[in-house]
């Protein structure tokens, strides 16, 4: 983390540091407050050093292989940690604490990036753009009007940019097109609450666009919470589209205007998304789905398969419905 170009470590810290000022109690030694914490971690790919936490049961699996230190759980979860060598931290809040211990951790960079911007032979960059330190625009690049580029982000050769684009935090690949009023990399909405308050979680990901992305007016992509959101070749995305952190869109899929993708979503390869669909979080896409306008997706689509409704279902389980209702409304006429 300490080498990144969006974020600063400000550890490492003792782990009875960290817990300062925090109701939660650990169910260890004194002596283990002494163990060294240098950064938080996603609980999947956790390794020593590093804090984690563990706030529902669905999630528990991830705790195989999780090799962190020191972890947030309830007190119901706490003994599943204890026996993978993690040490438990029992809260009734796991995630507004994780959230609070982030920010003691890591800091977004705002000063002292390294050197100055690189703009590369031939790109255009309009003089009311603000480029950050660090910033490396590709050769070739287009930069409209009043665009503000973050600094340490990197835009691909030959990308477009029209006017009042913000991206921060965010690496953008060769030839996309990114229209105006659109934003990239920003945090997301992730909010929480514990004994003092409302907290919203830091987010310490990037968001990361292949090549020959399009990416609407207005739309907003996210960066990530812990990982990143990554945007695969080829996807084009409509204006006014909201992407949530941790999204992972596979190449080739298009989506339609005013749809909104909850966090942590895994949208498949060629998947195609009509007008105003909603996807709540944690949903799986295959690839080659399609999903009608105005859907509401709460369950896995698998791969291939055409869905339609809300709560949607496949097509032909969602015309059987209608069609039933509409002759159930008819008898009750007669």
């Amino acid at each position: 983390m300490s080498d990144s170009p969006f974020y600063d470590s400000a550890g490492p810290f003792s782990l009875g540091e960290l817990l300062s000022g925090l109701n939660v109690e650990p169910l260890i030694s004194s002596a283990l407050l002494d163990e060294i914490i240098h950064r938080p971690s996603d609980l999947r790919d956790a390794i020593s050093g590093t804090i984690t936490f563990l706030a529902n049961a669905k999630h528990k699996t991830d705790l195989t292989g999780s090799k962190a230190t020191a972890c947030f759980t309830t007190e119901k979860l706490a003994s599943d940690v204890s026996e993978q060598s993690i040490i438990p931290l029992i809260s009734s809040t796991p995630r507004a604490h994780f959230a609070r211990v982030v920010s003691r951790l890591i800091h977004q960079k705002s000063v002292g990036y390294a050197g100055k911007a690189s703009i590369g032979a031939e790109a255009k960059v309009h003089p009311t753009a603000i480029i950050g330190e660090g910033a490396v625009i590709g050769s070739g690049a287009l930069v409209g009007p009043f665009c503000v580029i973050g600094p340490g982000v990197k835009i691909g050769a030959n990308c477009h940019l029209e006017s009042h684009v913000v991206i921060q935090c965010a690496e953008l690949g060769a030839f996309c097109i990114i229209k105006s009023g659109a934003q990239i990399g920003g945090e997301g909405f992730g909010m929480d609450g514990d004994e003092s308050g409302i907290v919203a979680l830091p987010h310490i990901g990037r968001a990361i666009l292949g090549d020959r992305v399009r990416v609407g007016a207005h739309t907003c992509i996210d960066r990530g919470f812990l990982g990143d959101t990554v945007i695969g070749d080829d996807v084009k995305i409509d204006n006014q589209v909201q992407i949530a952190h941790n999204c992972k869109i596979g190449s080739g899929s298009m989506i339609a205007a005013h749809t909104g993708i909850s966090g942590s979503c895994h949208v498949g390869k060629n998947v195609l998304m009509g007008g105003a669909v909603g996807l709540a979080d944690h949903i799986n896409v295959g690839d080659g789905a399609q999903i009608a306008a105005s859907a509401g997706v709460m369950h896995n689509i698998p791969a291939g398969e055409i869905w339609s409704g809300t709560p949607a279902q496949p097509i032909r389980d969602h015309m059987r419905m209608i069609s039933a209702t509409r002759k159930l409304i008819k008898k009750k006429k007669v």
